[in-house]
């Protein structure tokens, strides 16, 4: 039964997101809002969306520590969980135990609930928002569309991340009947039991679907009143990630394709790049960005936040012994005129006793400015759909589609770039190299080893840690892929019991 008096909890923050023309959306002035304020009209209901958005990034003290960061701290989980991001050193401690495949199996530990609790918080106020939608007053049938599709895209967007770490790979529907999640499509105080995984990959297509029309029923289907709302462009984006994460090939080149020609954005250009190629990336503003983030100086969380994970030009936990280091045979196997080099600290660019200038040192997922932890952050780029179209389509087999995508992104990347001769295994092996470069510290890499059944592989001579990488082999087949269900959900949810446990 729909219980439509509830008090809605959105962590709206008084939020200020700026758009690029530096005009402001309105923001709440409290973090609670009751239904009748908070939907009495189109802008009302852009405020519920604006405070999942903000919570995206903000820290909330939920028990995580510095390890929280929000949406984030699991881009940072599942970079470190793969091979191409090494850590220096432990530092002050933060994250470690993940680059150790350590925090993922404690089923009691705050980490792994934290992860779990956040994404089922933004897929429950995604319900709140579908529940209350049709009743918004002052405004038109394609406000309200507006306001469906991006709650839907939400929600296919936290089960996806949930369903890639707690369940097995879809596997082209090999593993459809394992168990996959607990799903919610309505606000509920009573607990669901784990959904076959087939369920939860058709729910995530569903949403996607559903904001697909709901956009095009919109005025303008490409319309975002900011970066941070999605837009089209955006759901056939999601789409294309669960199409991949389902190994439903030709779905995800044609999502893909579809995302690409909605965007209304452009690739970086190889003259984009400059002096200081960060730049590209911290500024939602910019051609290639199709969702991100806004964080102000006034909204960073600090030594909590994503930035001081990264950023070791300052006082961070990044310069603090944390830097995060690509992996270096990835790195030294890029040409010599391919600009992203400099996204990471060349190695005859080393200075000694320099927490910044180490060699294969982070410099792409930078703050705005050196001593200021604000700086936007991309939930998704243009790049991203060049690279899912091409591996879509060399899967596929169609090796000319995919040496064609492969070339309209890499001739903004390399000047130098000559279509691919590669097919086949070759083809497929070139674009998920450039795949790793282009979205190392996005947080990609975990969910890509898993979907495509690859072993973890980590070494030295790739700048790993050892001691502290501690896990440096994984199969495929190995239950470790697999996050535990938190404790405090078995606990709690009555439709869930030990026995329902991850291996």
């Amino acid at each position: 039964m729909k219980i439509k008096n509830i008090i809605l909890s959105f962590l709206v923050l008084g939020l200020i997101l700026s758009s690029c023309e530096e005009d402001f959306l309105e923001t709440a002035p409290t973090n609670q809002l009751s239904s009748d304020v908070m939907f009495e009209s189109f802008d009302g209901a852009q405020l519920a969306l604006n405070g999942i958005y903000a919570r995206m990034y903000y820290f909330d003290g939920d028990g995580l520590g510095h390890h929280g960061a929000a949406y984030f701290g699991n881009v940072l989980d599942c970079d470190l969980m793969g091979e191409d991001m090494a850590m220096w050193d432990r530092g002050y401690g933060w994250y470690t135990a993940t680059y150790g495949w350590i925090t993922h199996r404690i089923a009691d530990g705050g980490v792994n609930t934290g992860r779990w609790l956040f994404f089922y918080d933004i897929i429950n106020q995604a319900n709140i928002i579908l529940l209350y939608a049709d009743d918004i007053e002052d405004a038109t049938t394609a406000q309200i569309n507006n306001v469906k599709a991006q709650a839907h895209v939400i929600r296919a967007l936290g089960y996806l991340w949930l369903v890639q770490h707690w369940a097995q790979p879809y596997a082209g529907g090999a593993n459809a009947n394992d168990p996959g999640l607990p799903i919610y499509l309505e606000p509920s105080q009573e607990g669901n039991p784990r959904s076959p995984l087939g369920e939860v990959y058709q729910q995530i297509l569903d949403d996607v679907e559903d904001a697909i029309t709901y956009f095009s029923g919109a005025a303008d289907p490409g319309y975002q009143q900011h970066r941070s709302h999605s837009n089209l462009a955006v759901a056939y984006g999601m789409g294309a990630r669960a199409a991949l994460a389902m190994n439903d090939y030709d779905a995800a080149a044609t999502y893909a394709g579809n995302a690409i020609a909605n965007s209304n954005r452009s690739l970086f250009a190889v003259g984009d790049f400059g002096d200081e190629p960060h730049a590209l990336l911290n500024d939602i503003g910019a051609s290639e960005i199709m969702w991100g983030i806004q964080i102000t100086g006034d909204h960073s969380a600090i030594y909590a936040s994503y930035q001081s994970h990264m950023d070791a030009r300052f006082m961070s936990y990044a310069s603090l012994g944390g830097q995060k280091l690509i992996n270096a045979e990835l790195y030294d196997n890029m040409t010599a005129t391919d600009v992203r080099r400099g996204w990471w600290i060349a190695p005859e660019d080393e200075i000694e006793d320099d927490d910044f200038y180490m060699a294969y040192n982070n410099a792409k997922m930078l703050s705005k400015e050196v001593g200021n932890f604000a700086g936007d952050l991309p939930l998704m780029r243009l790049s991203e759909m060049y690279l899912a179209k091409a591996e879509a389509l060399a899967r596929d087999g169609d090796n000319t589609g995919a040496q064609q995508a492969l070339y309209d992104y890499m001739s903004n990347r390399d000047p130098n770039y000559s279509m691919s001769t590669n097919t086949g295994d070759a083809l497929i092996d070139e674009i998920m190299f450039h795949r790793r470069i282009e979205l190392w510290g996005e947080g990609f890499r975990f969910h890509d080893l898993k979907r495509t059944g690859e072993p973890l592989h980590r070494t030295a001579e790739q700048g790993h840690n050892l001691g502290l990488a501690n896990i440096l082999e994984v199969e495929p087949e190995d239950p470790r892929w697999l996050w535990l269900i938190p404790q405090d959900e078995i606990d709690a949810n009555d439709a869930i019991s030990s026995g329902d446990q991850n291996p």
